[in-house]
């Protein structure tokens, strides 16, 4: 269960109105919801219970009646004798001849790269006995810089590739059949055909020389994203004639101001580079040290505009007239004709005053839902004002000097379908059935094409529409090559032979466009001849490849272009399409993982809203009722355009008025003839596979609504309660703690604590102890709680003899996290899952607060709630030293290792869950089922085999990644030497894009964790209760421009009150 700590503070009072209470309530620094703002009476029935009612009660697993349980008793009984009766068979193959390199037991990296939109991601991907189960960034290659990063995509691969759902044979008219009927009714009769290919955007050098000699036979070929137009390189060709592709150097800038552009989310094209520089510019040592301004101007919260320091809401079709404002403020002079909306508008001013202060160190970077004028746009403002070369690297784009508009190509070819002048159309990867501009009506196209042969993983609603279904191997399965996002040539190679009787895309496309069959290897080594091959398998990559730098002239963004900037009325309402930070653009739809990874603003899993402000829902007559911790929300009717969908709503603060966003992805219908496993009759642990696909009947899609002239942004919507609600949920409350407002006492104490804790810039050059200064003090003065006797203080782990000379103590294992660099992608959380095995439970079991992740980010709002500010706080197990779970377990089922780990024995363990109880942290799972037992085989193949897969009735938390510390650890005694800082790095360590988390050894003083220890920003979340938990975090900083309003937060300079007690 996800479960989120209370921040809250009662010093400062005022009257804040309410439909439902009429009291005042205090005036919080930080919020988690709604709710939690506004105190109503559902809010303060809800958290009067410490868990949720579903992870305290187990009635709906075992209902508790005589009679059900003298059945179940019954029939464990049988179940027993049967399983006397005869032994199981199994079957062992040994090695007779054992591979060389392969240890059982022991994993083998490969270097190989995972194609994600137009480009590669380098990887390394971990082998155990030729099964691949954990993705890692790769750190040699160039683009990664010696650091192993990844979004949650990466991660989540894995369980792509074992998709019980993926397509296993050719399927002709929904009927099964195989390669060679294929090869006689299609192949064998293409000469002289009309042959249409329908691809995304190419990422692999070999598959596009196949495709050009493709065309030059005759063949046609068109580019279709889902996710849309590269609108970045589209504006960079309007401003300098071609088609361009920049890379930000943000550790370079101290000035950056995003336009609808979430340059931190997993969803951004150069997402791990980013975060990277992004966190280079905001790391804050001392207080001499500077630190890179952000401002973010979007109409929707994002993971970047949670980081920003100063941020506007504006709905995204204002935003191009802002842009214009602010590039006439530049010295843009051709924009000023379009800048009169916003030429007086303050922060137009006050931004173009700070960039140019910083010429040369600054930068403006545009959103992939903004039209090409606004990239066009920011691209004139950083030619003027000189961050081409310094903040801007410029690279020419991988197609060509000349782009063309999606949209443009995927209209010519429906229109040639519709005049029956293609006759086979071969679609490699995409869903045009699904995603397509509904406008074209491509379904109606399609009808059209005698043989239309669509190549894909899963049986989706274009394989089901298209004559010929082909099974595509995946990237881990098949050889490939591709170019990364700088250009560096590399090679994709498998790890393991497909699953099913499938072929790659390049196999698929030489076998149709030649005639003859050639395998993968060859091809792509034809197509690399002049490389090192066995060097390039080893590192990943061909040396000394990559875009060269380019420079340009001066930008001049075309007056036809500027003429697209239109006022917006104030008073219409917008829809905004999105990729979701899980699903993407429906790429991971079928992956549980990503189904039930919280959304990073509103912790909503298994469902798509569309959210909005909350004026714009009291406007509406739209709510967000809160029942017993379930939420029901209304469903409204949304039309743009004359085309509707029933979506339930959600609310959230900070968004802008009259807009509303939607996440693409959602209400798939995906067909899998796949066998099921079954269940006992007396069982309700009935897996999230059981059903059919994962995302069959999740979510709503929004494709629908979209058009070849509105792929991202539509106007005129039109909203209509229809009078349904839904439940949806939200793991944002679970856990609250709760409150009593006329306390004076130890509750009062309680709402003072500071989980989250920061500070400006200016106020912490002042007082950089500002942390340090919010901890409770016993008769005011402060106390190191790190030293504090506890009721337990003889009974510690680390004075006790058999662990003091035990020859791990010399390691001690601690981490901290600083909010500062920390954007909430969420990749640790994916990371962690994959590799600590972590069942996913479904929608139903998270609703009752039975959620397993081992990781949460809290995200907690700060301000007032038509404005506030965002943070972002990860909350793991802190391996406490005094842990309370340790000392109330009355089986001994958790203690602490002599290296500091409080551990669980999972065979031990008995379920009391006094461990959850007792823990102030709320960071420990129970497994109220056995989430595994029904999991499909090819699934179970995702597990990491030095993990142990955890049972029904045993609590499961967080371990450091014990198995990475025992297996280094081993290392080291074999090899006589000692353990050195990054021989260890914990799953969520390794796969941070913005290096916010230290692991290491905390009594190594040279340790960069143990430095950070003792650092004037370091603190201990609850650290009076004398816990001495291992992990710590640094407090976040900010850097707003004190001339613009922001979100407050009470300071420790102006603000602060002490937080003491008597002794």
């Amino acid at each position: 269960m996800i479960l989120e700590l209370d921040i809250l503070d009662s010093s400062e009072k005022d009257e804040v109105s309410n439909p439902d209470l009429s009291v005042e309530k205090p005036k919080r620094t930080f919020w988690r919801s709604m709710e939690h703002l506004e105190s109503s009476p559902q809010y303060k029935e809800f958290v009067k219970s410490e868990f949720k009612a579903g992870a305290l009660d187990t009635a709906d697993i075992i209902p508790g009646s005589r009679r059900r349980f003298l059945q179940l008793m019954g029939a464990s009984a049988a179940m027993m004798g049967l399983a006397a009766c005869r032994k199981p068979f199994e079957k062992v193959l040994p090695y007779t001849r054992q591979p060389e390199q392969i240890i059982p037991g022991r994993p083998l990296m490969y270097a190989t790269a995972m194609p994600f939109g137009d480009h590669v991601r380098p990887v390394l991907v971990e082998s155990h006995e030729g099964r691949p189960t954990k993705v890692e960034g790769n750190p040699d290659h160039p683009q990664n810089k010696g650091v192993g990063a990844t979004s949650p995509f990466e991660q989540a691969s894995i369980l792509n590739m074992f998709d019980p759902d993926r397509i296993r044979l050719p399927k002709f008219k929904g009927q099964s059949s195989n390669w060679n009927k294929f090869q006689q009714e299609v192949v064998s009769g293409l000469a002289g055909k009309r042959v249409a290919v329908l691809a995304p955007s190419l990422t692999s050098p070999t598959l596009a020389a196949l495709l050009t000699a493709a065309r030059s036979n005759g063949w046609a070929s068109y580019t279709y994203d889902a996710a849309g137009d590269d609108v970045e390189a589209l504006g960079y060709q309007m401003a300098f004639g071609r088609a361009l592709r920049p890379v930000y150097q943000f550790s370079q800038a101290k000035v950056i101001v995003s336009l609808d552009a979430d340059f931190l989310a997993a969803t951004d094209k150069n997402m791990v580079h980013n975060a990277r520089e992004f966190a280079a510019g905001r790391r804050v040592m001392s207080p001499n040290d500077e630190m890179s301004r952000l401002y973010v101007v979007e109409s929707a919260y994002t993971t970047t505009g949670g980081m920003a320091d100063n941020r506007l809401k504006l709905r995204s079709s204002e935003i191009p007239a802002f842009a214009a404002a602010l590039a006439a403020a530049t010295g843009v002079s051709a924009a000023a004709p379009k800048a009169t909306a916003f030429a007086n508008h303050q922060w137009v001013k006050e931004i173009a005053s700070d960039l140019r202060r910083n010429a040369g160190k600054a930068v403006v970077v545009a959103g992939a839902n903004q039209p090409p004028v606004v990239h066009a746009l920011a691209a004139a403002i950083n030619s003027t004002l000189g961050a081409l070369g310094t903040t801007v690297t410029l690279y020419d784009h991988p197609s060509g000097t000349t782009l063309v508009p999606q949209a443009s190509q995927l209209g010519a070819l429906t229109a040639t379908m519709k005049a029956g002048q293609v006759d086979v159309l071969l679609m490699l990867g995409v869903n045009p059935v699904y995603n397509a501009p509904s406008d074209l009506d491509f379904t109606a196209a399609l009808k059209k094409v005698p043989v239309s042969i669509h190549a894909g993983h899963l049986m989706d609603e274009t394989g089901q529409a298209a004559t010929w279904h082909l099974p595509l191997s995946y990237y881990l399965e098949a050889w490939g090559d591709g170019l990364s996002y700088t250009g560096v040539r590399s090679i994709i190679q498998p790890l393991i032979a497909p699953l099913w009787d499938s072929k790659s895309e390049i196999e698929l496309v030489n076998w149709m466009s030649t005639g003859t069959q050639k395998s993968g290897f060859d091809l792509v080594k034809a197509a690399n001849s002049t490389v090192n091959w066995e060097k390039t398998l080893h590192d990943g990559f061909v040396e000394g490849t990559g875009f060269a730098a380019t420079t340009v002239g001066a930008a001049n963004v075309p007056a036809e272009a500027l003429n697209t900037i239109n006022t917006v009325d104030k008073n219409t309402i917008e829809v905004v399409f999105k990729p979701h930070l899980g699903l993407y653009d429906g790429t991971f739809s079928n992956n549980a993982w990503m189904q039930e990874l919280p959304e990073h603003i509103t912790k909503i899993v298994w469902d798509n809203v569309a959210v909005m402000s909350p004026a714009t829902a009291q406007r509406l007559g739209l709510s967000v009722v809160n029942k017993s911790g379930n939420h029901y929300v209304d469903i409204v009717n949304l039309k743009v355009n004359d085309r509707s969908i029933s979506v339930p709503i959600w609310i959230v603060p900070g968004f802008v008025d009259n807009s509303i966003s939607v996440s693409l992805g959602y209400g798939r219908q995906i067909k899998s003839d796949n066998e099921r496993w079954s269940h006992d009759f007396f069982s309700k642990e009935v897996g999230i596979y059981q059903n059919g696909p994962v995302s069959n009947g999740i979510g709503v899609s929004v494709e629908k609504l979209r058009t070849s002239q509105a792929m991202q942004i539509g106007l005129h919507v039109e909203l209509t309660k229809t009078g349904e609600t839904y439940q949806v949920v939200t793991t944002q409350d679970h856990g609250a703690l709760p409150e009593d407002w006329e306390s004076q006492g130890a509750v009062q104490h309680q709402q003072n604590r500071r989980i989250v804790r920061m500070q400006s810039l200016d106020e912490y050059k002042k007082k950089p102890r500002f942390a340090k200064d919010y901890e409770h003090k016993v008769d005011g003065k402060e106390v190191n709680w790190s030293q504090y006797p506890s009721l337990w203080e003889d009974e510690r782990a680390d004075i006790q003899e058999h662990v003091s000379t035990s020859p791990w103590y010399q390691y001690q294992w601690g981490m901290v996290i600083d909010l500062n660099t920390c954007t909430g992608c969420s990749a640790c959380i994916t990371a962690c899952q994959s590799e600590n095995n972590i069942p996913v439970v479904g929608k139903e079991q998270v609703s009752m607060g039975r959620d397993m992740y081992w990781m949460r980010l809290d995200r907690y709002f700060y301000g007032d709630q038509a404005d506030p500010g965002m943070v972002i706080q990860p909350m793991l197990c802190h391996h406490c030293e005094n842990a309370p779970c340790e000392q109330v377990c009355p089986i001994n089922a958790t203690s602490h290792s002599p290296d500091g780990l409080n551990e669980m024995t999972y065979n031990r363990c008995v379920g009391t869950r006094y461990c959850a109880n007792n823990c102030p942290y709320k960071v420990r799972r129970y497994n109220f089922l056995n989430w595994t037992k029904d999991l499909p085989a090819t699934v179970q193949m995702t597990n990491n085999p030095n993990v142990t897969v955890r049972f029904r009735g045993v609590m499961e938390k967080c371990t450091f990644c014990v198995q990475r510390i025992r297996e280094a650890g081993l290392d080291a005694r074999r090899e006589q030497k000692n353990l050195k800082e990054g021989d260890i790095l914990t799953a969520c360590q390794q796969v941070c894009p913005s290096q916010a988390i230290t692991f290491g050894n905390i009594r190594d003083k040279n340790s960069a964790v143990a430095k950070m220890k003792k650092h004037d920003r370091n603190y201990e979340v609850l650290a009076d209760l004398a816990n001495r938990p291992r992990v710590s975090y640094f407090a976040r900083i900010t850097n707003p421009n004190t001339a613009l309003k922001g979100p407050e937060y009470r300071d420790g300079a102006h603000h602060h009150e002490e937080h003491t007690e008597h002794a």
